[in-house]
């Protein structure tokens, strides 16, 4: 009797807990409550960074444009105006230009809530069911903070590479284009979601499309410099992102050489394409390939293999591995890989313990998870290429 009593006292107790858990998850994945959230990190970060005024990210990017606008090189230092050098493309600084004529607050603030607001819409239109685009949207909230704080432009990138990746699925080739040249403009390896658009039908007019994009801004240069300046403006760019003043390396770049494998960065770069190559070539004989799984394998490739990979840039990764997640089939293993990797390297915020922080940053846990998705990502593709090779075989019996 005491026993059973006890038993349904439990059973009362998982099945209340069960009940406010569905409840939590219907309020925090309603479109209001998102938008709210999105809007308080937001302002979390503008109050923060105007506190501590740490915002060197964005010193940088106001005063490229302002070099921009007075015709002074971009691609040295400027000890004064802020430290490490300006990295982003050529055309950045015209794309950044109607927040650095602003004053430097209210700028700041501005180019916060654009970020946040960015996301919240962008991220929504991805082709996934409602409630798991409600899923995404909740569990990026922690890399688009950490982005926020940093005043990064990561997250715009991100919100552009999904857009594009929505547009095409819509067959809008030409505006896709628009929005991969700005992701390449901002940052070069924005532009690997281009990709993806070997999948799709007439897939080739995307190349003509993304050349008109390209070529017509850049031409916004012309509004602010010459011809040569321009050409002196790429030639120093690709110097600098070539040369060994990119420090970060938080992907298997570092990951080799603090296991003190020096191999020569040919052979990382030689092996990360042939693992892209044969992804994709997978991917391309799955006649009921999803592409979800391309465009979150793109994501994640494109960090854990990236020299200027930084604890930042794993937005990226965790958005690929996100979509992962929520596109494939259910599988435990891969759920579990999952969360640990969304709790270590996403979920679990910094400063709860130093001695945690340094134990994940030192052993690159975050490129390690990735790397592991990645494994996964690989392991189903092979069983899905084989399943449509028996398929095909059976039918032709």
């Amino acid at each position: 009797m005491h026993i059973n009593c006890l038993g349904n006292n439990l059973y009362l107790q998982l099945s209340t807990m069960n009940s406010i858990l569905l409840k939590a998850k219907a309020f925090f994945l309603q479109h209001k409550t998102l938008a709210f959230l999105y809007f308080a990190i937001a302002l979390l970060s503008s109050i923060q960074l105007l506190v501590a005024d740490q915002n060197n990210n964005f010193y940088i990017f106001r005063a490229s444009s302002q070099h921009l606008l007075r015709g002074l090189p971009l691609y040295i230092e400027y000890p004064k105006e802020y430290f490490d050098f300006f990295y982003y493309h050529p055309v950045f600084p015209v794309l950044f230009l109607p927040f650095s004529l602003l004053p430097l607050y209210p700028s700041l603030v501005l180019w916060l809530f654009c970020t946040a607001a960015t996301c919240y819409f962008l991220f929504r239109k991805i082709p996934l069911p409602k409630e798991k685009v409600s899923i995404f949207l909740f569990l990026m909230i922690f890399d688009v903070l950490n982005n926020l704080n940093h005043t990064q432009t990561n997250p715009f990138i991100l919100a552009f590479m999904l857009l594009a990746w929505v547009l095409m699925e819509k067959e809008k080739f030409f505006t896709a284009a628009l929005f991969i040249t700005l992701c390449f403009l901002i940052k070069g390896y924005g532009g690997i979601i281009a990709l993806l658009c070997l999948y799709y039908r007439n897939w080739w007019k995307m190349i003509f499309y993304g050349l008109f994009w390209f070529l017509a801004l850049n031409a916004l240069l012309l509004l602010f410099i010459s011809p040569s300046m321009i050409v002196q403006y790429y030639t120093d760019w690709l110097a600098v992102i070539s040369g060994n003043g990119i420090k970060e390396s938080y992907s298997v770049y570092g990951l080799l050489k603090n296991m003190h494998e020096n191999l020569p960065e040919g052979y990382i770069l030689g092996s990360a394409l042939a693992i892209l190559g044969a992804f994709l070539s997978m991917q391309y004989f799955i006649p009921a390939r999803q592409k979800s799984h391309i465009v979150a394998f793109l994501l994640i490739w494109v960090i854990v293999f990236n020299r200027a990979a930084e604890s930042a840039t794993y937005i990226f990764a965790i958005a690929g591995c996100i979509i992962w997640y929520l596109s494939r089939p259910a599988n435990k293993i891969s759920s579990v890989l999952f969360w640990v990797t969304i709790l270590i390297s996403s979920i679990i915020p910094t400063d709860i313990s130093d001695a945690f922080d340094h134990f994940r940053y030192d052993n690159y846990l975050k490129c390690i998870l990735c790397l592991l998705v990645m494994a996964d990502m690989f392991v189903y593709t092979i069983g899905a290429l084989r399943n449509s090779i028996v398929a095909r075989k059976t039918v032709e019996l």
